[in-house]
């Protein structure tokens, strides 16, 4: 027995939703509104007293970070001249952790930086491509996710040779797979929203859809990320300094600095515990702003 379609004007009418608009990247000016949370104020403040106190350092310390002074050696805290004392060789303390500012801030944000930027684009490639293309970027990334985050650090590091650039690749590639499998988690769930199909029926290309409608979309998530990441690659890269597969002397950036003070831990613990705190410092600081970006962007606050 045949079925003979209904007349079309006697099929059930389904209300039709107004496609969703996209995120657009006007959300990106709240970031501004930063400032406005005190806890996000307090702690730009402490990253910008370390910049502030770097670019000041001529006039805050009158020793040179390098210079040996053997009769001033280990002085304590508060000893004159000296405020946070000094190492074996008599070199002063204060002196050295500004002159690993420079070292530990940029060298903790580049890597966060590159590692969000990249993975965001093998993340959008991924998700919206499907098939054969995802397959195989998440096998690598399942691959490269097998190795624990300081481990496959440690292992590019040993592999590249120790110094400061490889340190750099090694905790960029640490963070490549989280950041990638991220990105494309988000990908996938909104490729298929209204104003997608839409797109790609009006016969938008690939590039301009990623582009227009899916970046701006997980720009939000991936900036909080990056700035988490800054504390993280701080931390991460003080530790491969530390076992010797970052700075290389003369340079020094913080972990050097608690290598060093390491030796001392029972008769100065203060060359350990001074770098260890600023270390933490300022990771928690990144940390803080990195939850106010997430609370503005995503609560409009």
């Amino acid at each position: 027995m045949s079925t003979v379609p209904a007349p079309a004007e006697q099929l059930e009418q389904v209300p039709v939703e107004v496609p969703a608009e996209p995120v657009r990247l006007d959300r990106a000016p709240r970031l501004a509104r930063i400032a406005q949370h005190w806890p996000s104020l307090v702690a730009l403040g402490v990253i910008a007293l370390f910049v502030l106190a770097w670019l000041a350092r001529d006039s805050l310390t009158e020793f040179s970070p390098s210079a040996v002074r053997p009769l001033r050696a280990l002085l304590p805290v508060g000893a004159a001249g000296s405020p946070l004392g000094t190492d074996g060789l008599g070199r002063d303390l204060f002196a050295r952790l500004l002159a690993g500012v420079p070292f530990s801030l940029l060298f903790g944000a580049v890597p966060a930086a590159a590692g969000m930027v990249i993975g965001a684009a093998i993340g959008l490639v991924a998700g919206y491509a499907g098939g054969r293309v995802e397959r195989v970027i998440v096998s690598v990334m399942d691959v490269l996710l097998t190795f624990p985050f300081i481990l496959l650090a440690i292992l590019v590091s040993a592999v590249l040779g120790a110094s400061l650039q490889n340190a750099m690749i090694a905790v960029t590639l640490s963070i490549l797979p989280k950041n990638a499998r991220l990105i494309r988690s988000q990908t996938l769930s909104l490729k298929n929203r209204e104003f997608i199909v839409a797109s790609r029926l009006a016969g938008a290309g690939a590039v301009p859809i990623i582009l227009r409608h899916l970046l701006p979309n997980v720009l939000p998530t991936a900036l909080i990320v990056a700035s988490t990441d800054v504390g993280l690659m701080i931390t991460l890269t003080a530790g491969l300094s530390f076992i010797g597969l970052g700075v290389q002397p003369p340079d020094v950036d913080w972990g050097v600095l608690v290598a060093e003070g390491a030796r001392y831990i029972t008769s100065a613990p203060n060359l350990a515990f001074i770098p260890s705190i600023v270390i933490a410092t300022v990771s928690i600081a990144f940390v803080v702003i990195a939850d106010t970006e997430r609370r503005i962007l995503r609560s409009g606050q």
